[in-house]
């Protein structure tokens, strides 16, 4: 029978088949599509989630076989590096011998004249008096340069920032020469003094005091303060954020020196704690678990005041950038 001359109903029937088949198809089609989405996703996390692990396992894995390595016997360090099981990383036998030995409370310690805590202090002692009086400096430098306008500002800027691109190699034997001829040689101020300006933080702080409005500045010298309470009294207020980022950087900086603190000074009531780490790699061994409960004690410190000030710091270095 000719599809004109089916009756109303069987065409209504046919029709509506026809419609439900369509949709159909639609749905599965728009079913088809929303599950490769979700495989997408899905792979796209999978795949983030595996590189943020070897991120994870990259950076930190050092830290957590240094860590363990501290606590384990001299033996155990090395003995289970092959093949690569878990007491690779986890010891066997839980000890504190290192700590005791490189603070000298352990009769091997004593034999060795392992003394850890006089470098703990002594590099304590110099990164917080750098800190202390090269922010002072750092500070009005970074002031003069961003606040103050006088001719050749840009060229004395960039050869500010030139000493800062130089290598410290370059200049170690000058300044070896001018703090022996001062009479600063195995003295504290031998590794002080050479640090009071850093030209990186000068860069720094600069970049951020050219961001606080200039409009403060007018208003107080009309009100009669000079550029001394300026800086002091309405600048510094406003850069502390900037001000405790500069400090954790330059303490930072300080407490990991080693090359320097090895030449300025021989005495071993002097030596820094990096020093002291490095003198447990002799020409005949390398004492692994000593080595190791030094670098923790060093690393605990600098990651303390980080966690304190972390805010500050990401604060700080997200203004310091902005122009």
């Amino acid at each position: 029978m000719a599809a004109g001359k089916l009756p109303l109903r069987v065409r209504e029937e046919r029709q509506g088949m026809a419609t439900l088949d369509g949709a159909g198809g639609a749905l599965a089609l728009a079913f088809r599509q929303e599950s490769r989405i979700r495989v997408g996703h899905v792979a796209e996390l999978v795949g983030r989630s595996v590189v943020y692990l070897l991120i994870v396992v990259l950076f930190l894995g050092p830290f957590i076989w240094m860590f363990f390595g501290s606590l384990r016997k001299e033996s155990e360090i090395t003995g289970y590096m092959f093949p690569f099981s878990w007491n690779t990383i986890v010891p066997v036998e839980w000890t504190l011998q290192n700590f005791l030995d490189i603070y000298g409370i352990s009769e091997a310690g004593q034999k060795g004249g392992l003394k850890f805590h006089i470098g703990l202090m002594n590099s304590g002692l110099i990164s917080i008096a750098v800190v202390s009086c090269s922010l002072v400096f750092n500070t009005m430098a970074a002031y003069f340069f961003a606040r103050l306008p006088f001719p050749g500002k840009k060229y004395l800027t960039a050869f500010v920032v030139a000493t800062f691109l130089l290598p410290f190699e370059v200049t170690v034997v000058p300044l070896y020469l001018v703090v022996s001829d001062l009479g600063m040689r195995n003295t504290y101020w031998s590794m002080i003094v050479p640090f009071f300006a850093s030209p990186f933080i000068v860069f720094m702080l600069t970049q951020f005091l050219g961001t606080i409005p200039k409009e403060l500045d007018e208003a107080a010298l009309v009100d009669g303060a000079n550029y001394w309470q300026i800086l002091w009294q309405i600048v510094f207020p406003n850069a502390v954020p900037a001000i405790l980022t500069a400090a954790l950087i330059e303490f930072q900086f300080i407490w990991n020196l080693f090359y320097w603190p090895l030449i300025a000074t021989s005495s071993l009531d002097l030596q820094v704690i990096q020093v002291m780490i490095a003198s447990q790699t002799t020409d005949r061994t390398i004492y692994w678990g000593r080595t190791f409960a030094g670098l923790v004690s060093a690393v605990v410190p600098v990651l303390l005041l980080f966690l304190f000030g972390q805010r500050f710091y990401f604060r700080g270095a997200v203004l310091s950038g902005m122009k």
